[in-house]
Order: structure tokens, then C-alpha cells, then sequence
């Protein structure tokens, strides 16, 4: 198979940059949605000694909070996954054996939303915990001893071998996309699936991090959103990770001991 003319770069990249700066617009405005569209506060905004324990979240709040961390996961990991499912669609159309490239991309990508699902979903239900427990202020936040934790949890992970190894195969996903490929419709389905597992390996931390500051800050999840893309895109996006990384750890410390 010629790879000649294979391009590890995003494709089409002001369509796919609109719509994933929509995506998250739209994912930073979900918690408005979740709360009713009242302005979450807070909790030394809002006066929250004297507001009541929160009342248990019934079906139909807990399908919003899932859809909400669904679309942060997927606004957040769209940057690590769009340049694979470029890479994924050129090959396959080279690919002997691949008689529809476009629905076995289709499947890839299927996968790899299967992925970011599952982690919503875990997202979710520990939100759930912590809601009913008292434990999330109105902007849907940790107090701030959580924060300082997740901030110091997330610059260290910026650190770690793991972390760099995921983020490398998500800068140049080619090599990935051929030592891992796998014939057939779940092949594909399965490969994209292990995409976007290592899509959250690279980010996860950073999505988690937004539990602790709360969805509902727009600037949090924005400079979430800014540092992935940073990370992927800049020449020297792992050095430039690994200075936020530092600065994370700074700032929770700053919290847990001001």
C-alpha cells in the first residue's frame, strides 16, 4: 500500500475549527440549561448557608447531566480525535480489502464516541453522588479543597510518561492508525473505540477537572478547551502542556494552603 500523499494535518481546518468552537460554546451553556436558565453563582455569591440541601435529582435531570458531560467530553476530545479520523479515512481508501472507507471511518468515529460516553456516564454518576450529598455548590463546583486537589491532580498528570506517550499518538496518529488496524466493521469500530480511550488518556484529568471548578464556569471549561488544542496543534504543544501543567499544580496548592 503507497502512503504517498497521506496527510497526518487536520483537514479542512476552518469548518472543523467553527464547529468545534460551536460545540463548545454550546457545552459551556449546558449547565444554564440543567439549572433552568438561572445564573449559577458561586457558592460564597449565593448565600449558601442559608439555602437548603438540594433536593435529590430525579430521571429526566439525570439524562440532562448525562448529555451534558457528554458534550464536554466530546468538545473537549474532538481536537485529539479529528486529525485520526482524517488520517483513518485516507488510508482506508487505500487500504485493500476496505470496500466503503467512508462508513468504516463512520464506525471509527462511532467508536471512538462510544469511548467519551462511557467516561459521561461515569462523570455523571459521581456528579450524581455529589450532588445529593451536598457537596456541589450553585455553579455546580467543588468547594474549593476539591479544586486544589483536582488542579494539582491535573498539572501533575501533564508530567507523566503516559501522559505524553497518549498525547504523541494523538499529535501523529498515522503510525497508531497502522499498527493498530483491524479488518471488518467492529475492526473498525473496535479501533476507533481504543482512539479514543487514548484520546482520554491524553485529557481526561482536565475533563475531570471541570467537577471540581464546575461546568458551569465558561472561562474553565474555555482554557480546558484552549490547552487541548494548544497541546495538539503548537510545535511545542508538550512543552507548552507541561508549563500548564506547573501552573496548575501552583494554583492548587495556592487553594489547599493559601
Amino acid at each position: 500500500m503507497s502512503l504517498s500523499g497521506i496527510d497526518e494535518r487536520l483537514g479542512r481546518p476552518v469548518a472543523l475549527g467553527l464547529a468545534w468552537m460551536v460545540l463548545l460554546a454550546c457545552a459551556s451553556l449546558a449547565p444554564f440549561v440543567f439549572q433552568g436558565g438561572a445564573l449559577p453563582l458561586p457558592l460564597s455569591l449565593a448565600g449558601a448557608p442559608a439555602l437548603p440541601p438540594p433536593a435529590p435529582l430525579r430521571a429526566a435531570e439525570l439524562m440532562l447531566l448525562f448529555a451534558m458531560w457528554t458534550g464536554l467530553c466530546v468538545a473537549l476530545m474532538l481536537p485529539a480525535a479529528a486529525g485520526a479520523l482524517f488520517v483513518y479515512l485516507r488510508v482506508a481508501r487505500r487500504r485493500a480489502g476496505v470496500r466503503w472507507p467512508r462508513l468504516a471511518t463512520a464506525l471509527f468515529a462511532t467508536g471512538c464516541l462510544l469511548a467519551w460516553t462511557g467516561f459521561a456516564a461515569l462523570l455523571t454518576l459521581l456528579h450524581w453522588a455529589l450532588h445529593d450529598a451536598g457537596w456541589l455548590d450553585a455553579s455546580l463546583g467543588a468547594p474549593q479543597p476539591a479544586l486544589g486537589l483536582a488542579l494539582v491532580a491535573a498539572g501533575a498528570w501533564q508530567w507523566t510518561p503516559a501522559k505524553h506517550a497518549c498525547l504523541q499518538h494523538c499529535r501523529v496518529p498515522l503510525a497508531g492508525v497502522l499498527v493498530d488496524w483491524r479488518g471488518g466493521a467492529l475492526g473498525a469500530l473496535w479501533q476507533g473505540a481504543e482512539h479514543g480511550r487514548t484520546c482520554l488518556g491524553c485529557c481526561w484529568l482536565l475533563v475531570l477537572l471541570l467537577l471540581g471548578g464546575g461546568p458551569g464556569n465558561p472561562a474553565l471549561v474555555a482554557a480546558a478547551g484552549l490547552l487541548v488544542l494548544a497541546e495538539l496543534r503548537l510545535e511545542e504543544g508538550p512543552l507548552a502542556g507541561c508549563v500548564a501543567g506547573a501552573a496548575m499544580v501552583a494554583g492548587g496548592t495556592w487553594l489547599l494552603f493559601p
